[in-house]
């Protein structure tokens, strides 16, 4: 099967670059075109404005977290199973996945429209800006299933090898978003809520293609089949993607730390100005988690078959890539930092400021983001989900949580700033320590 084809290729230092960079491209695409909504949101509905998706990114976090959670759960299954050729299990756990996934969606969306105003204080809305919030989360959380499936599916199709697929589905979609932002918001005046729409559209271009693969076309080496319920498979997929979940879930919560940090130290302009500044951290994560999204399912399909040899050689490229792509990723950033900041706030001004100085101070997480993200990946590619998600949870809460609130008090808002790149770096410590713990145990390395 063409899927089993592309991951049990024999890899080399530009072949893996090749078999990735689909799946970084896609990934990101999505942070761009998050980019650009709060870009339109700026020209067309003010610069306080910009706020309201900083405001509301908690949120989306949970959504995206618990679909990333069940696509990287479900795919390591799935994929294992592929590689053991029991693909009619194979498709009766996706059945099982997808089933789950609406059933998410139908609770967080009851869940978010029945408790909408303590929650959006809860994430740091203000008198100020409130009212610019609200039409946004209404909008974004009455489709947090077509948010969930988005994130779901994209990982179960970069599993079936169509990491090129993958990419050209996220870019229609982030096309479509772009084209529809402009039109809802520049031409048809329906403000935030304009932007709101434009994004679920988007997103649903990757829930469309997956239904034409999946059903219609049936593509892919295993289909949707009659399953039971088997909770005790569910729970096991969760835990086990529970480190990608726990990565992007944490990420939303201390972006709602820092909401109230950034309004602490500099007032709404502070929060304004954070939004560009997460997007920067959005942007730079995701060069990471495609990279990782991509390897996960070689290092499944292979341990699955038994390849010690394969798991040796990619690791080892895996390691190389991860350095070179974090330093290069930081230099571009370096080069481009007027450009970036000023396509969102006119020089001169308070919110230009702020967000110059926060953009600059955070561009060293570069160097071990990338480490970080790969040795989480890694152990949720082996199904243990219980490394991974203390990895994850340690870097991505624990200790960046620290950092926060700690720099914060002593050094005010540059203190903000430089959590995040302290936290990468004690955070790459501890994902050193259990990579080389566990490596006899998964003959990586």
């Amino acid at each position: 099967m063409e899927q089993e084809k592309e991951l049990s290729q024999e890899f080399t230092f530009w072949s893996l670059l090749k078999f990735v960079a689909p799946s970084i491209f896609t990934f990101v695409f999505i942070g761009v075109y998050q980019m650009v909504d709060g870009l339109f949101i700026e020209r067309y509905v003010g610069e306080l404005a910009v706020s309201a998706v900083n405001l509301y990114y908690p949120i989306i976090s949970l959504f995206i977290a618990v679909g990333i959670m069940i696509g990287t759960g479900g795919n390591a299954v799935i994929v294992r199973k592929v590689g053991e050729g029991k693909r009619k299990e194979a498709g009766q756990t996706f059945s099982r996945v997808i089933s789950f996934t609406v059933l998410c969606g139908i609770v967080f969306t009851a869940l978010c429209l029945a408790f909408a105003e303590p929650i959006m204080r809860l994430c740091g809305a203000t008198d100020g800006n409130i009212a610019y919030l609200r039409p946004y989360y209404m909008t974004l959380s009455t489709f947090s299933l077509a948010i969930l499936l988005q994130s779901e599916l994209g990982i179960l199709i970069i599993g079936e090898g169509k990491t090129v697929t993958a990419a050209v589905i996220i870019m229609i979609g982030g096309v479509l978003n772009c084209v529809l932002d402009y039109v809802f918001m520049a031409k048809l005046h329906m403000g935030i809520r304009g932007g709101a729409i434009a994004t679920v559209i988007g997103y649903c271009s990757t829930i469309v293609y997956a239904v034409w693969f999946y059903v219609i076309a049936r593509k892919s080496s295993y289909h949707l089949e009659l399953a039971k319920p088997d909770l005790k498979e569910i729970g096991a997929i969760c835990f086990n993607g529970s480190s990608d979940m726990v990565s992007n879930l944490a990420e939303g919560i201390t972006v709602l730390f820092m909401n109230h940090l950034a309004y602490r130290c500099y007032g709404e302009v502070g929060v304004s100005a954070l939004a560009v500044v997460t997007y920067v951290q959005v942007l730079i994560a995701m060069v990471f988690m495609g990279y990782t999204s991509a390897v996960e399912p070689v290092f499944s399909y292979h341990y699955g078959s038994g390849n010690v040899e394969m798991r040796r050689r990619v690791f080892s490229l895996s390691i190389r890539w991860n350095l070179l792509l974090g330093a290069v990723s930081m230099a571009l950033l370096f080069l481009l930092r007027e450009w970036m900041v000023g396509i969102f706030f006119q020089k001169g001004t308070a919110f230009h400021d702020i967000a110059s100085e926060g953009y600059l101070i955070i561009l060293p997480a570069c160097l071990f983001i990338g480490f970080n993200i790969f040795g989480s990946g890694l152990f949720t590619a082996f199904g243990n989900g219980l490394v991974s998600g203390f990895l994850s949870l340690i870097r991505s809460f624990v200790i960046l949580t620290c950092c926060l609130f700690g720099l914060t008090a002593l050094f005010g808002g540059p203190g903000l700033w430089s959590a995040w790149p302290a936290a990468e770096l004690l955070s790459s410590l501890v994902t050193f320590y259990a990579l080389k713990k566990y490596r006899g145990q998964y003959q990586y390395a």
